[in-house]
């Protein structure tokens, strides 16, 4: 059980790396990057049935300091060990109801490693949906009752 949780976490780190290292398409000077734009990164972890981790998910967002819209440009899952399966994002706006973002993905495997990872979007980027601050994400295996998500902030 140990070992999965330490694969999940690794998964999710890996991913981090991969969004504070990539350069955005639209590369500004570093201070007019540091005052206009202000990134953000939420990992959640889903336990069932008293297992530690069964998957765990990234979410990467960015907003225009001040602004009350945020850009959610990547969001990833991860499922320890290695099980076949669909995952999906969902949205649902402050007052509104629940939208799927993408529909039925399929999983791949992780390269050298015992895991299952879904992807959308562009890590490092600052496009993708732009959705109302206070909103509330979350990603679905299929088969599996528990939502994980994150309200923008």
């Amino acid at each position: 059980m140990l070992n999965q949780t330490g694969k999940a976490l690794l998964i999710g780190a890996t991913a981090a790396l991969a969004v504070t290292t990539a350069a955005p398409a639209n590369a500004q000077t570093g201070a007019q990057a540091a005052a206009s734009v202000s990134k953000h990164q939420e990992v959640r972890c889903v336990k069932q049935s008293g297992r530690t981790c069964v998957y765990s998910v990234s979410f990467f967002y960015w907003n225009k300091k001040g602004a009350t819209k945020r850009g959610l440009n990547y969001v990833q899952t991860a499922r320890s060990p290695y099980k076949a399966g669909k995952a999906r994002w969902l949205y649902k706006q402050p007052g509104g109801s629940t939208h799927v973002g993408k529909s039925w993905r399929t999983a791949h495997s992780v390269p050298h490693g015992n895991a299952a990872e879904v992807e959308w979007g562009k890590p490092g980027a600052t496009a993708g949906p732009k959705l109302r601050k206070g909103t509330l994400v979350c990603v679905q295996w299929k088969n599996l009752s528990q939502k994980a998500c994150h309200k923008l902030k």
